[in-house]
């Protein structure tokens, strides 16, 4: 045990040093399982749909999940992660759930030398860059290969929500420190996030690529903490105060 938490600890003190010397971009595929007609019912109701119309309407919007597309770039010591823009139709699109739980429009950066974690977002038209913090992992023996990449598995261990645990698949063989999303502590890249009905799952990995890449941070927006930011989600919530992820 003493020797698994040296390793651990060597790994996450060298991540941040290797990290320099790596740039790189992973595209991911999120995927959600649709909603089910009971849940759908529950949620309508909940929200005050009783009608014919707003159940159609809840139906296709939480029926409408179709696989999105997520980027990662990373290069020293900094990270991006976004949504893969949409090409544009004449039709109407209708509204893909799966995307706003991948990100939608927000972008999540990290830059472990300075220390700065947050994502930049946009809640009924006022920008925000709200703060990120690592995630407590529990580390595992259990291990599978992604994309030729050997991955270990990690559980992320405070969660609020039991059934809703993160479970993360990292490789040390690209000591990163970042995944999709909010996800990221770990010694080594996330290629694959479990939760609850949905996941990521790495799809192409593109290490030191010729083309250099830029990490652009995002600034636009007011700074706020993770308890200010869910403060104003409550304010504005029509179902009271109830807590908040990223």
């Amino acid at each position: 045990m003493k020797k698994k938490l040296l390793f651990i600890t060597c790994l996450l003190f060298s991540i941040t040093v290797f990290s320099q010397s790596f740039s790189g971009r992973v595209y991911y595929t999120f995927s959600m399982e649709p909603f089910s007609d009971k849940l759908i019912d529950s949620v309508s109701n909940k929200a005050g749909g009783k009608s014919k119309k707003m159940s159609k309407m809840a139906s296709d919007i939480f029926k409408n999940m179709k696989d999105v597309t997520t980027i990662l770039e990373f290069a020293n010591g900094e990270s991006l992660y976004y949504v893969k823009e949409e090409m544009k139709t004449d039709g109407k699109s209708k509204l893909n759930m799966a995307r706003t739980f991948a990100g939608n429009t927000s972008k999540y950066y990290l830059n472990h030398i300075k220390k700065e974690y947050y994502y930049q977002t946009s809640t009924f038209g006022e920008d925000m860059l709200v703060e990120m913090k690592p995630k407590k992992w529990k580390i595992t023996q259990e291990s599978q290969i992604i994309g030729g990449y050997t991955c270990y598995k990690a559980i992320d261990i405070y969660s609020d929500n039991k059934k809703q645990k993160a479970i993360a698949w990292f490789t040390p063989q690209i000591p990163i420190n970042s995944g999709p999303r909010d996800n990221f502590g770990l010694p080594g890249l996330i290629l694959k996030i479990e939760e609850y009905r949905r996941s990521f799952t790495a799809t192409k990995v593109e290490l030191n690529p010729k083309e250099k890449i830029v990490i652009k941070k995002p600034t636009k927006g007011k700074r706020l903490t993770r308890d200010e930011f869910t403060k104003f989600l409550e304010r504005i919530s029509p179902f009271g105060k109830q807590k908040r992820k990223n």
